[in-house]
């Protein structure tokens, strides 16, 4: 595998981005991963790069440039009450991030990937954990003709009021949802996947939604308190073979 840093030119500055795609020379399907809110930690990183050994090129953006390059929050710990101001620092990055401003960032990670010898023409996939699962989603609604696959695990904020909530360009998407959704998730309510899972059937948009029993949000993460082995296992199940058959390798 070769795994690297980048800096990517956006509309406000340099994205700092990890990459990772199979040793070689060949050219390899796109696929944007979206961090959570808990930004870029090693663990992240270690997931990209299991991601592309099975045969794509993998970009991990650090969405929160424009004010850091590096995050290191431990989220077994958001709990805490002496850890209070990481998580009042890490929400206001959330809260900073904006739909518009991920779908700009999105645009500038089209053009760069689309320009890689490493990177193969067509169809991009995109995967977002947490907070990423409204980027991947609101991603594959503003570029449906780019985007063919998305992938969201337990997404937050995919149907809100505002007018830029991702779930408003479902009826635009051409490619096909995943949607895995913790089943006891503390920041995810169970009524928002049942709003989005009617808005999905009312527009006729391809997707599938599943509920992991018995677990909690983050459980794909190694490190996290809450990790569950069998139904990581499962998630790399289900975005493998979503990939597998949308993207063309």
């Amino acid at each position: 595998m070769r795994t690297f840093e980048i800096d990517i030119a956006t509309r406000d500055g340099d994205m700092n981005t990890f990459v990772a795609h199979p040793d070689g020379d060949a050219a390899y399907p796109a696929i944007f991963m979206y961090m959570p809110s808990s930004g870029v930690r090693d663990e992240l990183r270690d997931m990209a790069t299991r991601l592309a050994g099975h045969g794509y090129a993998v970009f991990l953006p650090n969405v929160y440039y424009r004010m850091v390059r590096v995050v290191d929050i431990d989220a077994n710990r958001l709990f805490d009450a002496d850890y209070t101001p990481v998580k009042l620092f890490m929400n206001a990055l959330n809260d900073s991030y904006s739909n518009a401003l991920s779908v700009s960032d999105t645009a500038a990670m089209i053009g760069f990937a689309t320009e890689q010898s490493y990177v193969k023409a067509g169809a991009i996939g995109v995967v977002g954990y947490c907070m990423g699962g409204r980027l991947a989603l609101s991603a594959i609604g503003a570029f449906p003709e780019q985007i063919t696959a998305m992938a969201s695990l337990y997404g937050g904020k995919l149907v809100t009021e505002d007018p830029d909530s991702p779930h408003l360009t479902a009826a635009e998407i051409t490619g096909e949802l995943y949607f895995g959704i913790a089943e006891n998730d503390a920041y995810v309510p169970m009524e928002m996947n049942d709003s989005l899972r009617q808005h999905l059937d009312r527009v006729g948009a391809d997707y599938r939604m599943e509920t992991y029993p018995g677990t909690e949000h983050g459980f794909c993460f190694p490190k996290r308190y809450c990790y569950a082995p069998d139904a990581d296992a499962r998630h790399w199940s289900a975005i493998t073979d979503l990939f597998g058959r949308r993207l063309a390798v």
